[in-house]
């Protein structure tokens, strides 16, 4: 977050936080963030490890993520899903697993994506049948996003 080439506890707390508030979370939806990030950062000084400093560098993390043994449902299941869900369930108004085009606007906004590009990834995702995107749906386009070869990803272009 502050740019150094390192990923640090404190990291992970004000990305959490920042996060928070662009989206105007507050109280448990606020907490389950946080605790998302947490639990990140947790899993990642276990398998990648850090320096003296308590660091992960750029450098360990890409290596790491890239690695051809990397078991990529587990980093998947504990790296993106964790903050994904609490993202989802945070701006998922009526609770039914699935986003519609405002609920999913709103989540890219808070990463800054343009309009134009986050309507189009919600039309790609949903494809011509719904008038939403599902949790699952979702979670399989972040994956595709980090691992699919396709030059075209779905979640932005």
């Amino acid at each position: 977050m502050d740019h150094n080439g390192y990923l640090d506890h404190r990291d992970m707390i004000v990305v959490a936080d920042a996060l928070c508030a662009r989206l105007g979370l507050s109280g448990r939806d606020a907490q389950r963030v946080a605790d998302a990030y947490e639990r990140v950062w947790q899993y990642a000084v276990r398998h990648i490890g850090t320096d003296p400093e308590g660091r992960i560098s750029r450098q360990s993390y890409i290596d790491y993520a890239l690695a051809p043994g990397l078991d990529r449902a587990a980093f998947v299941a504990n790296v993106v899903r964790p903050i994904t869900d609490a993202l989802w369930d945070a701006l998922d108004g009526d609770g039914d697993d699935r986003l519609d085009r405002a609920e999913f606007l709103r989540l890219w906004s808070a990463y800054d994506v343009a309009g134009a590009a986050s309507r189009a990834s919600f039309d790609r995702l949903r494809g011509n049948k719904v008038a939403h995107v599902s949790k699952d749906g979702f979670a399989q386009a972040m994956y595709d996003f980090y691992y699919s070869s396709a030059t075209a990803a779905p979640i932005l272009g």
